[in-house]
């Protein structure tokens, strides 16, 4: 990019640096086009119920499991 805008010193390539750091941070503050907004309706996200079931089935399950070698010595 130097050599493309005859920049030859120093001083004004660490200027022209600078500069497009400055750009590329604040590049990361904007939004990407076509972002999608988080939301928690959506036909692959179950009912915070059909979860609980899920978990607590899950617990139950664990629960009723005998204990390993790993578990059981001290």
């Amino acid at each position: 990019m130097a050599l493309q805008d005859g920049v030859r010193s120093y001083k004004q390539i660490k200027a022209l640096n600078e500069h497009l750091f400055d750009e590329a941070l604040a590049d990361l503050d904007v939004p990407v086009r076509g972002e999608l907004a988080f939301t928690q309706d959506d036909p692959l996200i179950r009912n915070g119920d059909d979860y609980a079931d899920l978990f607590k089935l899950g617990a139950q399950s664990s629960a009723a499991l005998p204990p390993t070698l790993k578990e059981s010595t001290p």
